[in-house]
């Protein structure tokens, strides 16, 4: 009996395609998802969700999911065996709230990482390279990634290594071999400041404002995140450096009272700042022309006005 190689083919083919879809189908069964990953995806307003959840139900999932496949026991979840692996969601929490409520079909694209500070790592540096986010986001996510970088050259020091008289951690991480004549590399803050065409002190200013955020509820911190409330990002820096409570903010009034207690060292936002800021949202209403942006805008400039005088 003749071979016949094309139904070889076929045949292996399907079996190729059969053994893909049920492993893609028990992977989408198996996606975890973890608070402290998913509360660095800016919030969507009711209307962009709608929006969101309208185009999917139209067009389909376009754009797939990313996972980072990790063992379960590397982040302290229950296994049967150490070899037991967990699809941890990255990108994507929107698309897959809609797709699960309308049981849509979608794409994953699998990712690796060593610890689940390279995950935030590249989260943070994925939503900063979105053109869709406010002022208030992209200070957020810049403040973020600079005390995350910092952190990481601050754990990466040898242990018995002492900071440097009169210098900041920053500034000894920073600092070329004894001995060696090696020009200083940039600090973190100047880096990160040239990256994003703004001063260090922004950069200074955007971490302090998200160590405030983080302080905070997260309902309260993505409402301040979206727009839904209006606060002055000077109040959230100030609670950025002197709360200290290991309790979460949950209530605006709250705030408004720290601030009031710690006026007395409270920054004056510079001119600089402001203007960045009135530049950022300028350029969104032009693309935008919607209400809500414009009303931003108007408010930023007064809020100026107010410095100028």
């Amino acid at each position: 009996m003749k071979t016949n190689i094309k139904d070889i083919l076929a045949t292996k083919t399907k079996q190729a395609l059969s053994s893909n879809i049920l492993q893609a189908d028990n992977i989408k069964k198996n996606i975890v998802i973890i608070d402290e990953l998913r509360s660095l995806i800016p919030p969507l307003s009711s209307e962009e969700y709608a929006q969101l959840e309208t185009n999917i139900l139209t067009h389909g999932c376009q754009t797939p999911l990313q996972l980072w496949q990790t063992p379960k026991q590397s982040l302290g979840i229950t296994a049967s065996n150490s070899d037991e692996i967990a699809y941890v969601l990255i990108d994507g929490h929107n698309r897959f709230k809609v797709c699960s409520a309308h049981n849509l079909p979608f794409e994953i694209y699998q990712l690796s990482f060593d610890s689940i500070k390279e995950a935030k790592d590249y989260m943070i540096n994925l939503q900063l390279g979105r053109r869709n986010l406010s002022p208030t986001q992209i200070a957020y996510f810049r403040g973020l990634r600079y005390n995350n970088e910092k952190a990481n050259k601050t754990e990466n020091l040898s242990k018995g290594q002492n900071v440097l008289s009169g210098k900041n951690e920053e500034d000894f991480v920073n600092a070329p071999p004894k001995g060696q004549n090696v020009p200083s590399k940039l600090s973190t803050a100047e880096r990160l400041a040239e990256e994003y065409k703004v001063n260090p002190k922004t950069i200074k200013r955007d971490a302090e404002f998200a160590k405030g955020l983080e302080k905070l509820e997260s309902g309260l911190r993505n409402q301040i995140l979206d727009g839904t409330i209006k606060i002055d990002k000077s109040a959230i820096q100030e609670i950025g450096k002197n709360y200290h409570s290991d309790n979460l903010i949950g209530d605006i009034a709250e705030i408004e009272n720290l601030t009031l207690t710690n006026s007395h060292t409270k920054e004056v936002i510079p001119i600089k700042e402001k203007l960045d800021e009135i530049s950022a949202l300028l350029k969104k209403f032009s693309k935008t022309q919607k209400k809500s942006d414009l009303e931003e805008l108007i408010k930023t400039a007064k809020e100026t006005l107010k410095i100028l005088k």
